[in-house]
C-alpha cells in the first residue's frame, strides 16, 4: 500500500492495524560527515526495539552492528570474532525515527558512502534477544524465549563478552556455519552450537546447546531471529520475510 493510501486508511479511523514493509525495515545509503550526524529513515527503534548493520561501501572498514538491547555505541563485527567494544562516537542513539551518529571512521568517514540495513522488532519480521549462559552441564540444550511470535527461520548468534564467531543456523541446513576468522568454512555438523541437527525452533523459543559460541558457563550473548512466510504485514496478512535454500548447477 502507498504512503497516500496509508494516510487515508489512518484518516477513516483504521490506523494502527497493520503493519507495512516500510514501519519495519530499511535501506539507507549515506555520506559520510566526520561529524556527528542524524540519519532518518522512519523506522521506531526507540520506542520498538531492533538492529541496525552499517558498512562503508568503498573501503575496506568491517561490518558494524548495533541493537537496542545492548545499546546505543556497543558495537559487533560480523567478520572478525571479537567480542563487543563500546565507541562513543560510533552509533550514539536509536530515535523514533532513525539514528543517530558520531564522528568515528567506521561509521561516519567524511569521505566515504555507506549503506545501513534497520531492522524493526515485530513479530513474524524480526527480534532481537539477549541471554547469558542457561543450563547444568556439558551436553545440555537450553530453550530460550523469543517475541517473533513464530519459528525463526534464520538465527545469528555472538557471544558478546568473549572472542568468538557468529554462530548461525538457518532452517534448510542440516547443521550451522560461522561468520568471522571461519566465514570461508563449509557447513559445520556438529551438535554442540544448538544441541542437535534438528534443534527445537518454536514461535517462543529457540535451542542452544553446550558450545562457547551459543552458550558457555560466565558469558553473555545476543541473538537475532528473523522469520519466514509467517504472514501478518499489510492488509491481506502478507509475507514480508522469507528465507530460503538453492542448490545451483555452477552454471
Amino acid at each position: 500500500m502507498s504512503k497516500l493510501a496509508k494516510a487515508l486508511t489512518a484518516a477513516a479511523g483504521n490506523a494502527g492495524e497493520s503493519l507495512y514493509v516500510e514501519d519495519v525495515f530499511s535501506t539507507y545509503l549515506y555520506d559520510g560527515t566526520g561529524a556527528t550526524h542524524t540519519i532518518t529513515n522512519g523506522i521506531d527503534l526507540d520506542g520498538e526495539g531492533g538492529l541496525t548493520w552499517i558498512k562503508a561501501r568503498d573501503i575496506g572498514y568491517s561490518h558494524q552492528l548495533f541493537d537496542t538491547e545492548r545499546g546505543a555505541t556497543k558495537q559487533l563485527y560480523t567478520n572478525v570474532t571479537s567480542a563487543e567494544t563500546t565507541a562513543a562516537t560510533s552509533l550514539t542513539s536509536f530515535n523514533s525515527n532513525g539514528f543517530s551518529l558520531g564522528a568515528l571512521n567506521g561509521v561516519n568517514n567524511a569521505s566515504q558512502t555507506f549503506a545501513s540495513w534497520t531492522f524493526r522488532k515485530a513479530e513474524k519480521f524480526f527480534d532481537v534477544v539477549t541471554y547469558n549462559y542457561q543450563g547444568n552441564g556439558v551436553g545440555t540444550s537450553a530453550q530460550i524465549p523469543h517475541n517473533l511470535g513464530s519459528a525463526p527461520a534464520f538465527i545469528m548468534i555472538k557471544a558478546v563478552d568473549k572472542a568468538e564467531n557468529f554462530i548461525c543456523w538457518h532452517k534448510d541446513l542440516n547443521g550451522y556455519l560461522k561468520m568471522g576468522t571461519q566465514g570461508t568454512a563449509s557447513l559445520f555438523t556438529g551438535t554442540g552450537a544448538f544441541g542437535s541437527l534438528t534443534p527445537s525452533m518454536t514461535d517462543t523459543h529457540f535451542t542452544v546447546g553446550y558450545d562457547g559460541g551459543t552458550n558457555f558457563p560466565n558469558y553473555n550473548y545476543v541473538a537475532y531471529l528473523f522469520a519466514s512466510n509467517a504472514g501478518g504485514f499489510g492488509d491481506d496478512d502478507e509475507s514480508i520475510i522469507k528465507c530460503g535454500s538453492f542448490t545451483t548447477d555452477g552454471s
